[in-house]
């Protein structure tokens, strides 16, 4: 049986999004750069390194365990979501994983996946300069001696005890000690010396770390997948449950008596999908607010300002049998179904054995109601057809 996750897997739900690729990438491109630069005496402070380098990755990663814990917490990847950067097709991938309900092991990748790209454009950028340039390494700090600086990048290099020229020392740290008000320098050899320590702290705090956050989403992903994918749509042993060997099969009739409730009222705050595919010209006779209209088909693009609240109104055709595919796309989603019919290409009430079965379908399915507004129901009822 195909899973609520049909449509999701067809986006490729562990592949990097590129948009979120490029920010992150300009975003480390950016700082590491600008850090790099040092002051106007082409001093880099070792301090201002450890914040982009360290204090950065971590605190992001921090960010985004907490946000898979907590379902809506902060990371990169879900703030970059809030940009005017995607294609609708993005848009409607974001909102497959919303009604999927897997959007938060999605933004939870995707965050690992943004560390990794900021930390790429930083390593390529620290390496290049190292190449090009020469980089005197310093520090400075009025609360702190190197007595005391000294524990906490011991600290820091614990996981690679193994690289010993990448181990801050004591002396490093004495020699490296800056102050503005000194124009002479000792042992300015010195002054290179912190790169296999900043190199050390990128590949293990950005890379490391993050490729096991990583690893842990995708792998996280995949098991939602397949265990949804062995998740029966109901635990109705009736002929619905073949409906989705192939997703162009019609649903055989329900043989229970169960019908959906028909409304005739519509939330505020809705968004219509246009399963149907009807053309804009009909959706406009409908008297429906083509502002708020998806797009086109099953695969519907998602406008940027769509929240979660919306109520999804899908349009389809009365006069055709249910589809799987519909049944695998609405099972995790929350909605009103609108069976259209048409007549000389004017909207009409749904003929009963039609609208019976349209009730049968959506009775399966918890949250979802038939919609028909009072003018054409009504209209229905004095029109046999």
């Amino acid at each position: 049986m195909q899973s609520a996750f049909s449509h999701t897997e067809n986006y490729h739900v562990t592949r990097f999004s590129r948009p979120i690729a490029v920010v992150s990438f300009l975003l480390g491109f950016l700082l590491s750069l600008g850090v790099l630069n040092g002051d106007e005496a082409g001093r880099v402070n070792l301090l201002y390194l450890l914040f982009v380098y360290l204090l950065i990755p971590l605190l992001g990663a921090v960010l985004s365990v907490v946000s898979l814990i907590k379902g809506k917490g902060l990371n990169i990847a879900r703030l970059l979501s809030a940009l005017p950067i995607w294609t609708k097709a993005q848009q409607s991938q974001l909102f497959e994983l919303r009604q999927q309900q897997v959007d938060k092991s999605w933004f939870f990748m995707q965050s690992q996946m943004a560390a990794l790209a900021y930390a790429c454009a930083s390593l390529l950028t620290f390496l290049i300069l190292l190449l090009v340039t020469d980089i005197n390494f310093v520090w400075r700090s009025t609360l702190l001696t190197a007595e005391q600086l000294l524990p906490a990048l011991q600290v820091i290099a614990a996981p690679w005890w193994f690289w010993e020229s990448a181990q801050p020392t004591i002396e490093l740290l004495r020699f490296t000690q800056d102050s503005r008000l000194s124009d002479t320098y000792e042992n300015t050899q010195s002054f290179g010396q912190w790169w296999a320590f900043i190199l050390a702290t990128q590949i293990f705090y950005a890379f490391l770390l993050r490729g096991t956050l990583l690893f842990i989403a995708k792998v996280t992903i995949k098991r939602q997948q397949k265990a949804n994918r062995h998740q029966p749509i109901n635990s109705q042993p009736d002929s619905h449950q073949n409906s989705s060997q192939s997703q162009g099969t019609p649903l055989k009739s329900s043989t229970s008596s169960k019908l959906a409730d028909i409304t005739h009222a519509l939330p505020n705050d809705y968004v219509i999908c246009n399963w149907a595919a009807f053309s804009d010209e009909l959706i406009t006779q409908t008297g429906l607010n083509t502002a708020s209209l998806i797009s086109k088909g099953p695969l519907v693009a998602v406008p940027s300002e769509l929240n979660n609240t919306a109520t999804q109104l899908i349009l389809v055709k009365a006069w055709e049998p249910p589809m799987g595919e519909l049944q695998d796309y609405m099972h995790n989603g929350s909605g009103l179904l609108y069976p259209i019919n048409l007549k000389q290409n004017k909207i009409m009430s749904p003929e009963q054995k039609h609208l019976q079965e349209w009730q049968r379908f959506t009775a399966q399915l918890d949250n979802w109601s038939i919609y028909l507004p009072n003018s054409t129901f009504e209209y229905g009822k004095n029109n046999d057809q």
